[in-house]
């Protein structure tokens, strides 16, 4: 465990030192929010609500979407890639460490310093809404809320693992992985509430660990589902990480067996 811990100590070092990358990245997302919530109170306009959502929930729900996009979406799934194709990947597997261990310390330390912006960048659109901003009173909404946010990053780290990991068998993998990317953000609800979707669309989503990644959290912290219903979603979440893990260990095994099979 000590090994991984002073991985992810190396790992915030040097992603603080970098500033100017992590101001841009900041910047970006910053800018993705407030145009998505300029968008949204432009449609709401005087209306008290829009599709079960009220106008405090609904920019509320913007305010979310920065949040669980800098802790669920930040991965390093291109340098992955990029390892595996350049040969890299050789010097981490004659080490005594798990590589999965050792990319999920690198993932979190870059996560953790995002969540961080992202919460003072909250703070700062909170005053910009001036008191339109739903905020839970319930522990167990943040409590519930914090667990499935836990969960969404776990399962988009494996599920981009499992993606990246194609780079064994193609040096055209980065394709397939900027198209999970761009596809994920839409299926999570990561631009808007799947709620704007037609019926059969967003049933057939919500049977994808995708919803799981946004929508289901900033759906938590709403209020907008508890009791048994907020356990069962938990519970098929916990599902979709299993499967998710499980997934990414196969690939990962099937493409060590490739790349062991082509260096002899």
């Amino acid at each position: 465990m000590s090994k991984y811990l002073t991985a992810y100590s190396i790992a915030l070092q040097e992603t603080l030192q970098r500033r100017a990358t992590l101001l841009m990245d900041r910047v970006g997302g910053f800018a993705v929010v407030l145009s998505l919530y300029s968008f949204w109170s432009a449609l709401l306009g005087g209306k008290p609500s829009f599709l079960g959502y009220t106008r405090a929930q609904m920019l509320s729900y913007v305010l979310i979407i920065n949040m669980l996009r800098s802790m669920v979406f930040t991965g390093r799934g291109w340098l992955l890639v990029g390892e595996i194709s350049s040969g890299r990947i050789s010097s981490y597997l004659v080490r005594p460490l798990s590589y999965h261990g050792y990319a999920l310390s690198l993932d979190l330390a870059q996560k953790t310093v995002h969540a961080v912006s992202a919460v003072l960048e909250i703070g700062l659109l909170a005053a910009l809404a001036r008191g339109e901003v739903f905020v839970p009173r319930a522990a167990s909404s943040w409590a519930a809320f914090a667990l499935s946010a836990a969960m969404a990053s776990l399962i988009f780290f494996f599920l981009e693992f499992a993606v990246s990991t194609l780079a064994f068998w193609t040096s055209e993998s980065g394709g397939p992985l900027f198209c999970f990317e761009l596809f994920l953000q839409f299926a999570a609800g990561a631009f808007f509430p799947l709620d704007v979707l037609p019926a059969a669309l967003r049933r057939a989503l919500e049977a994808t660990p995708f919803p799981y990644m946004v929508y289901f959290p900033a759906r938590l912290l709403l209020g907008q589902i508890s009791g048994r219903e907020a356990a069962a979603r938990l519970a098929a979440q916990a599902g979709w990480l299993a499967v998710a893990a499980v997934l990414s260990l196969a690939v990962w095994r099937r493409g060590l067996s490739s790349y062991a099979a082509e260096g002899g």
